[in-house]
């Protein structure tokens, strides 16, 4: 693994440097600063002990049985918190189905639209990409999971509504399908349920906000379910057909990658299922709170009691270790602050240690905002899978 430091590190360190200015004066600003009445109790709700582990199952040196002993019990809880029991208890006898569309033939690749039936009554649409011409070898394969975009699986995929949309689109690099299938990827770009149109609950009388992704986690949890337990699941499911279906992929090269709600994604599917290889969130790896307490996520992507029994997000992202992890942050991106970001980053570097695989996690900050940085995560991705 020697390699990806190497790599990475080449690329990034004109963007890291220029960046080291601001990040110091974000080190001296408070990102949110609470009136002074709920202030302290935040902060009492919020505060890790002074050994800095919150949860009864965060990661600790001394954990009975070692390293993966601990993985064995977070994974066994964040399964359950998640309510993944109850969507496999609710589908037994479901099996996932899928029906492929028509194929297009583009610059260098095909794309071919498809539905997944994940549960009885949920379809999840999804888009498959393939490089043109025979490979010498199986193809990595890279599932791209986005975030707060009703047409996020679209414009991941290169499927713009106009012309404007497809500008807007490239100026953020945010196509990762068509990035990773002209690399040689074979790709699949699902709608992440609750979050694109095509997967909506529609908030009725606008009760909950006029928000879908939080009347998604209503329903959810009323049924001793998570949104993102949900969104889980959706990407096991197109997975296990993917490692049956698709004959030209390399089952040992599976790369899952997301920005903003797509990086919440990856970190939790990452953390429970092993058959990714490597894995990639964007803008979105961080602790759930402050420590004044500001929560960082939507409320889509809570996940009840996590923090008491798990700790942190960086615990969860810790269950990915061995296994190759990025995390990519934004100087300018609004959403999450340097501060934290570096603690919960320094948390993740140190499990990973444990771990005996320091040099599989890797942390960079990109220049700009809430994006994604292909310039830092694909030398990453190629370096992990040996391209």
């Amino acid at each position: 693994m020697k390699t990806i430091c190497q790599c990475v590190l080449v690329l990034v360190t004109a963007g890291t440097l220029t960046g080291n200015a601001a990040a110091q004066s974000d080190l001296q600003k408070a990102f949110v600063k609470y009136p002074d009445r709920p202030a302290p109790y935040l902060r009492r709700l919020h505060a890790k002990p002074p050994n800095g582990m919150k949860g009864t199952l965060s990661f600790r040196r001394d954990f009975p049985g070692g390293f993966a002993a601990w993985q064995d019990a977070a994974r066994k809880e964040l399964h359950l918190l998640l309510g993944l029991n109850r969507i496999r208890e609710a589908t037994q006898g479901h099996n996932s189905t899928v029906q492929l569309g028509h194929v297009t033939a583009e610059d260098g690749y095909t794309r071919q639209r498809a539905d997944i039936q994940t549960e009885p009554n949920v379809t999840i649409p999804f888009w498959l990409l393939r490089p043109v011409g025979q490979a010498s070898q199986p193809r990595p394969l890279a599932i791209c999971a986005h975030g707060h975009d009703s047409d996020g699986w679209n414009s991941y995929a290169g499927v713009y509504k106009d012309e404007a949309h497809r500008d807007k689109t490239l100026a953020r690099d945010g196509d990762p399908g068509v990035q990773a299938v002209r690399r040689g990827f074979v790709v699949l770009v699902p709608a992440t349920r609750g979050l694109a149109e095509a997967t909506h609950i529609p908030d009725l009388k606008r009760r909950h906000g006029d928000r879908p992704c939080r009347a998604q986690l209503i329903h959810c949890l009323l049924a001793g379910r998570t949104a993102v337990g949900e969104r889980v699941w959706d990407v096991q499911r197109l997975l296990d057909w993917a490692l049956v279906e698709l004959k030209d992929i390399d089952r040992q090269r599976v790369v899952l990658l997301g920005n903003s709600g797509g990086g919440v994604l990856t970190v939790y599917a990452a953390a429970l299922d092993e058959r990714i290889t490597v894995a990639v969130p964007s803008c979105s790896f961080s602790s759930f709170t402050s420590e004044s307490g500001f929560i960082f996520h939507c409320d889509c992507c809570l996940v009840p009691s996590a923090q008491v029994k798990l700790g942190d997000m960086t615990d969860i992202g810790g269950l990915t270790a061995p296994r190759p992890l990025l995390a990519v942050h934004g100087h300018k991106d609004g959403l999450h602050s340097y501060p934290d970001v570096e603690r919960a980053m320094a948390r993740v570097r140190s499990i990973y240690q444990s771990a005996g695989a320091p040099d599989r996690f890797r942390h960079e900050w990109g220049a700009e905002g809430h994006k994604f940085y292909p310039a830092i995560m694909w030398p990453f991705i190629e370096a992990a899978l040996g391209l």
